[in-house]
C-alpha cells in the first residue's frame, strides 16, 4: 500500500493526492505518519473499487481530507470511531 501510495503522491495524475499530503506534513506530521494514514485511506478506497461498490476517486480525496482525524465508521467502537494521530 505504501509504494502504491509513494506512487500516487509523485504522480501528476493524482495531485490531490499530493497536495493532502503536503498539507499534513504542514500540520505537523511526520513524513512516516502522514503516508501511514493516507495509505489507509487509499487501502479503503482499493477495497470498495475491488467490490464495485459506487465508492469514487472524489469519495477517496474527501476522506484524505479529513486526515488527520476521520470517523473511520466503526460502529463497534464506543470512542465514535474518530482517530486523531
Amino acid at each position: 500500500m505504501l509504494d502504491a501510495l509513494d506512487e500516487q503522491i509523485s504522480s501528476p495524475e493524482a495531485p490531490e493526492v499530493k497536495q493532502q499530503y503536503e498539507r499534513l506534513l504542514s500540520l505537523g506530521i511526520t513524513d512516516f505518519k502522514a503516508r501511514l494514514l493516507m495509505a489507509r485511506v487509499f487501502a479503503i478506497y482499493v477495497w470498495h473499487t475491488l467490490r464495485k461498490d459506487n465508492y469514487t476517486y472524489a469519495d477517496y480525496v474527501a476522506q484524505l481530507s479529513q486526515l488527520p482525524e476521520i470517523d473511520w465508521g466503526d460502529d463497534d467502537d464506543d470512542s465514535g470511531g474518530s482517530v486523531r494521530v
